[in-house]
């Protein structure tokens, strides 16, 4: 594009090898696939998917992408390209498949036209997740395709050959990767880039596309139909395969990234060509035929997957079916755990109990230090925190202790000491549909609904709605920092940039809360990082009866100082004047930025922490803090 140099991942060489994040290995096996829509909302571990995709988009302009308001709208736009027989890519986390889950269980009826592909990206052991829910069972629940790649050059090989598999057998496929997967980096050899010659328009088949009951019936029984010969189809699915060893009788069962690290534990032991390994590439519907191949082979047979007993039952099924189940001893989760992510270790340790040999990696030593706990902490200079200050300022003042009903984001890590500012966390949008249903039964103090500004237009607005039409006297506390920033710092509809960085409509947040019903006299906004200010219309805000919003603004930190640092503009940075400090230590006490620190039971400021905020230098009774004008 105008003599612009193209980066690797939207080059156009095949056969070059390059380095690959594993959803950076995904897009670009969506741009070698034809794709030509991509949409979804960010969330880890699934975040870089789509912001590669629209990266390759600037220099492929047929590719179309956006972040979209939330998961089922993101793949509702992704059906709607598949009806218009264009191939399209949903990006979202698990729990991000509960939210499109609505449109996703029917639309699995209809199945695709164009190739559907949705990238599930689960999170064993909770990184940045409230869950760790295995959906692999939604092949199952949705009776679609699931496939699971084991390494990014699998990653980008599957992807492509997942959209011909969606319009071969007419089906949505869930793209199933865990965080090691999206996360890891990998060598990947880079393919042909496809441009589809085909004609993108609405298919007018209204009985495909209209769930009317008696549409809906019709299309279960085809549902049915496309799934037998899926299953007919997987014991040839090409990221499957079965190898027979002759010279024991385990075998091992696996996919995904618990495979390729089943594979390196077999290599350490020197047993590679001593056990029997089927490899699955497409986990549902399960290859009925290899499995039966393997049991007939195999004495024993260990089923290694994180999380759920999803295959371990599969198999243990298929030996009740085939009448081996006195022949063949089935293990899994009773070696291997059934929570968290499997460390590398667990899989030479497990796998050689399995196999009766000592294990070269022995059992963890016990007389080591173990490292201090280190709990997350919102970033020096964040205005959440001043937000929370300011609650924990109008408690004390008032004797009363709010309800803190908060939602998923940055802010929620004011549930740690010394904020402590959060009482409940369940879901995207919860914190208001929460607070509508505790403040029905809980009027003795104020009830807070906290969330963030993108959650806010991702989920907070039915239940606001659902606030002003029955009535429950809540106040809304939207934290807004100007970004989606706890995946990585995306745009949203607040901020009007769209993710391919181009300008979009800005939707006035203010105007979208006096839209929902909320009086005028009921809305108050002030910037989080001058305290007192925020002190007075936050007191205002929560001593007011009936539905309240509260909208506390400050960019985030982060983004400040970067935008500070292009500006040339050098913050002025807080400095303790130890002769007024009375070491009364509410900063530390309760404030807890992680710039004030404590030096021999002094009070000093970490300055390659401070970002300038000022806000301590309102929170010291003393006037002990200071900071000089910027530059």
């Amino acid at each position: 594009m105008g003599g612009e140099q193209v980066p690797f991942i939207a080059e156009d060489a095949p056969g070059k090898k390059v380095m690959l994040l594993g959803n950076e290995a995904i897009a670009r096996g969506c741009l070698e696939a034809g794709v030509v829509v991509g949409a979804g909302y960010p969330g880890t571990p699934s975040t870089e998917m789509l912001e590669t995709l629209a990266e390759i988009a600037h220099y492929h302009p047929q590719i179309k992408t956006e972040w979209s308001i939330n998961e089922k709208v993101g793949f509702e736009v992704v059906f709607g390209a598949s009806m218009c027989n264009a191939r399209a890519i949903a990006g979202m986390k698990h729990v991000g498949l509960n939210v499109a889950a609505d449109a996703f269980m029917t639309a699995c009826y209809a199945g695709a036209k164009g190739g559907c592909v949705v990238l599930s990206a689960d999170d064993p052991e909770c990184f940045s997740s409230q869950n760790e829910q295995d959906n692999r069972y939604y092949g199952i629940h949705a009776l679609t395709p699931v496939f699971e790649p084991a390494s990014p050059q699998e990653a980008k090989d599957m992807v492509k050959y997942a959209f011909e598999f969606s319009e071969q057998f007419q089906a949505i496929i869930i793209f199933r990767t865990t965080t090691r997967l999206n996360h890891a980096r990998g060598d990947v050899t880079l393919g042909e880039i496809q441009v589809l010659d085909r004609e993108y328009a609405f298919d007018w088949d209204r009985s495909r596309w209209t769930f009317l009951p008696t549409n809906a019936r019709v299309w279960r029984l085809k549902l049915l139909e496309r799934m037998d010969k899926i299953t007919e189809f997987a014991d040839e699915f090409p990221f499957t395969s079965l190898k027979l060893s002759d010279k024991s009788r385990f075998g091992i069962v696996a996919s995904g990234v618990p495979y390729a690290h089943a594979m390196d534990a077999l290599h350490l032991l020197g047993v590679m060509d001593e056990v029997s390994v089927l490899k699955l590439g497409m986990v549902y519907p399960p290859p009925k035929k290899l499995i039966k191949q393997l049991l007939e082979h195999c004495d024993q047979v260990l089923v290694i997957e994180e999380l759920e007993p999803f295959l371990e039952n599969i198999v243990k099924q298929e030996a009740y079916e085939d009448g081996c189940c006195d022949k063949v001893q089935i293990h899994g989760k009773d070696l291997f755990p059934h929570y968290y992510e499997f460390p590398a270790e667990l899989f030479s340790v497990k796998i050689a109990e399995f196999l009766g040999r000592e294990s070269p990696i022995g059992a963890a030593r016990t007389d080591l230090l173990a490292a201090p706990p280190r709990p997350p902490v919102l970033c020096p200079g964040c205005s959440h925190r001043t937000t929370y200050y300011a609650m924990k300022v109008l408690e004390k003042e008032l004797n009363t202790h709010f309800v803190h009903s908060s939602d998923i984001g940055c802010y929620t890590l004011g549930f740690y000491k010394p904020v402590e500012g959060v009482d409940t966390c369940i879901c995207m949008g919860a914190s208001i549909g929460l607070a509508n249903g505790i403040s029905k039964l809980h009027d003795k103090t104020p009830v807070l609904a906290i969330l963030g500004d993108s959650t806010f237009y991702h989920a907070g607005i039915p239940a606001l709605i659902n606030a002003v039409y029955n009535e429950n006297s809540l106040l809304l506390v939207i934290m807004d920092n100007s970004s989606t920033c706890m995946t990585g710092f995306q745009d949203h509809p607040g901020t009007g940039i769209k993710i391919t960085k181009e300008p979009g409509q800005k939707v006035d947040m203010e105007q979208l809360c006096l839209g929902c019903g909320v009086s005028p006299d009921k809305l108050w906004v002030a910037d989080s990082n001058v305290l007192p200010d925020l002190v007075d219309k936050l007191r205002e805000a929560v001593t007011a009866p009936g539905v309240r919003v509260f909208i506390a603004r400050h960019t985030c930190a982060l983004l400040e100082a970067g935008e500070k640092k292009k500006a040339g503009i050098r913050p002025a940075l807080a400095a303790i004047d130890n002769d007024k400090c009375k070491e009364c230590f509410i900063c530390i006490r309760h404030f807890g930025c992680p710039a004030l620190t404590l030096v021999d039971n002094k009070v000093q400021v970490d300055q390659t922490l401070c970002t300038g905020c000022k806000v301590c230098v309102d929170i010291c009774p003393y006037e002990a803090i200071a900071c000089k004008e910027e530059n």
